[in-house]
């Protein structure tokens, strides 16, 4: 079980990697075609490797090791440091890391939701700003409006939930805020989420962060993924405004940058990617580029040949 597992992370660390490299050197900008690489990267240690057990045992065997393989971490294994094997020694490491990503992540993503469905706020009707908001975001994005939820609070609150029926919840603090352009923003980000079906794709990625908990690679892909599905729904609300600015203003607004000049460590963290995704937009960084349709599955393809020629 140790060498399979250690096999997994070996495969995602290659996978993620290839996929990196990819996307840099054939300037990938568009957040749905970096969202399927980093997906790939995801499924074929979570899915691929099991199959090259399934079909190919042999693979484990020394003679293919010995002959065949491009790379074997049993190589290393007689490397050893006061009597403890490297390789044993770096895989456990490496899972350790893996299940401090996955906790780092899931632990705050249940307690928000759990205080979400704790918390009994009186929920009022939408106002006009917001109803009309979402009637326009729905017809530009060619999708019928979802269903809104004011809830009375002073505080911002804007997201978008939902496993079946995609439904968005606003605060009255939040509606306060926003000026209009940057309220219809906001609302065209969240719209695009439910276009697609976010917040069930949420959930299905923790799902496989829970699988290859151990995996630091696939924890750190599945991130680059939640951070692409961000980026499509800004360049949607851009493109549905016809300018980056007011959703730009906006996402100032929502993560409070504007009102915390000196954020603590990890907040600071999560301000600068803010600040980067905005940036992205005002710069037209990730503008959609001619990219072959073959790509991918010539990626996938050349990836697979490569992991399967990869034993721990």
């Amino acid at each position: 079980m140790g060498r399979r597992a250690a096999e997994t992370i070996l495969h995602g660390i290659v996978a993620a990697l290839v996929v990196m490299v990819l996307l840099r050197a054939g300037r990938i900008r568009a957040p749905e075609i970096r969202l399927r690489f980093w997906l790939l990267a995801m499924g074929l240690p979570l899915g691929g490797t099991p199959l090259f057990w399934l079909l190919a045992p042999w693979r484990l065997g020394d003679r293919f090791r010995d002959d065949w393989a491009l790379f074997s971490a049993s190589h290393f294994t007689p490397w050893a440091f006061h009597g403890v094997e490297l390789a044993k020694a770096s895989a456990l490491l490496l899972g350790l890391a893996g299940g401090a990503l996955f906790l780092r992540d899931v632990i705050p993503y249940v307690l928000d939701f759990r205080r979400g469905r704790a918390k009994h706020q009186a929920v009022t009707a939408p106002p006009p700003a917001l109803a009309s908001a979402a009637e326009r975001a729905a017809a530009a994005l060619s999708i019928p409006v979802a269903r809104l939820a004011v809830v009375t609070s002073k505080r911002s609150i804007l997201i978008c939930r939902g496993l079946r029926r995609p439904i968005i919840v606003a605060s009255t603090g939040l509606c306060a805020m926003l000026t209009p352009d940057e309220l219809e923003a906001a609302v065209a980000h969240e719209m695009t989420h439910a276009k697609h079906r976010d917040p069930a794709f949420g959930w299905g990625l923790m799902l496989v962060r829970g699988l290859c908990f151990f995996n630091p690679a696939v924890q750190l892909a599945a991130r680059a993924a939640a951070a692409e599905i961000e980026a499509r729904a800004d360049h949607s609300a851009a493109h549905v405004m016809g300018s980056a600015k007011a959703v730009t203003s906006s996402l100032r607004k929502l993560s409070g940058i504007d009102s915390a000049p000196a954020p603590g460590t990890w907040r600071g963290f999560r301000l600068a990617a803010i600040e980067e995704r905005g940036q992205a937009l005002l710069d037209g960084e990730r503008v959609a580029a001619a990219t072959s349709p073959w790509i991918l599955p010539t990626t996938a393809i050349g990836l697979g040949v490569i992991l399967f020629l990869t034993v721990a």
